[in-house]
C-alpha cells in the first residue's frame, strides 16, 4: 500500500508494506516501511525499513535498516544497518552496522561495526557496553549509599 502526496496523519497502519512519500506521519506500522521525502514520529516495521531524504523519531525494525540522506532517533534493528549521508542517535543492531560517507551515529552496539571514510561514530560496541556497565554499577552504589544515610523511623 502507498500513502503518496502532500499530507499529514496521526497514525497509519498497513497490512503489508508501506511506501510513505512526501508526508508527515505520527506513527507508521507495517511489514516493510519506506519513507521517501517524508517524516514519521515513530516507526514499527515487522520487516525492513528505509529512509531516503527524510527522517523519523524512534525506529523498531525486525529486519535491516537503510538510511540515505536522512536520519532518525534511537534505532533498534534485528538485521544490518547502513547509514550514508545521515545519522542516528543510537543504533542497536543484531547484524552489522555500516556508517558510510557523511554518516554519523552517537552510539553503536553491533557485533560488527564498519566506519567508512567520512563516517563518524562517537562510541562503538565495546566501549558502549563498558560505559553502560560502569554507569549501572555507579548508580547501584549511589542508591545503596543514599538508602544507608536516611534515618530510619522509630
Amino acid at each position: 500500500m502507498d500513502d503518496r502526496g502532500h499530507g499529514s496523519a496521526a497514525a497509519i497502519e498497513f497490512p503489508s508494506d508501506a511506501n510513505v512519500t512526501k508526508s508527515l506521519v505520527g506513527l507508521v506500522k507495517a511489514r516493510d516501511v519506506h519513507l521517501t521525502g517524508s517524516a514519521a514520529g515513530f516507526v514499527a516495521a515487522d520487516g525492513n525499513f528505509s529512509i531516503l531524504n527524510g527522517g523519523a523519531g524512534p525506529v523498531l525494525a525486525n529486519g535491516s535498516v537503510t538510511i540515505r540522506n536522512g536520519g532518525c532517533g534511537p534505532l533498534v534493528a534485528n538485521g544490518d544497518v547502513s547509514i550514508e549521508n545521515g545519522g542516528s542517535q543510537v543504533v542497536v543492531a543484531s547484524g552489522g552496522a555500516t556508517i558510510g560517507p557523511r554518516g554519523f551515529v552517537g552510539v553503536v552496539v553491533s557485533p560488527n561495526v564498519t566506519v567508512e571514510d567520512g563516517g563518524r561514530v562517537l562510541v562503538s560496541s565495546p566501549l558502549a557496553i563498558a560505559v553502560g556497565a560502569g554507569v549501572g554499577i555507579a548508580v547501584a552504589l549511589l542508591s545503596r549509599l543514599a538508602r544507608k544515610e536516611r534515618p530510619r523511623p522509630a
